[in-house]
């Protein structure tokens, strides 16, 4: 049996900010890169570095708008980004409630 832990995919990230952090590495996109493919792929020139890093941080969730250009620019399933974003509000929304 191996030491190694699973390697986890788009099906199995953790949060939110996991799941685009991963896949951005894999597509070798730096946070740079990917807001300026929101951007162009959007129409909202507003996405800076800054922004990604605070969704890879969980600090902010995009909004439902926003995950159609996310998945387009990182080629991963809307339901994906859907679950995962869903739950990363859920667990906000439970932890306020503490």
């Amino acid at each position: 049996m191996s030491d190694v832990p699973p390697r986890r995919g788009p099906a199995t990230a953790g949060s939110f900010g996991q799941l685009i952090t991963h896949r951005r590495h894999q597509l070798g996109m730096t946070q740079g890169d990917l807001a300026d493919q929101l951007c162009a792929r959007s129409g909202r020139p507003t996405f800076t570095r800054h922004e990604i890093s605070r969704y890879e941080r969980g600090l902010r969730i995009p909004t439902a708008p926003l995950l159609p250009v996310i998945a387009d620019s990182l080629d991963l399933p809307m339901a994906v980004l859907r679950r995962t974003a869903a739950a990363d509000r859920k667990r906000r929304h439970a932890g306020n409630r503490r």
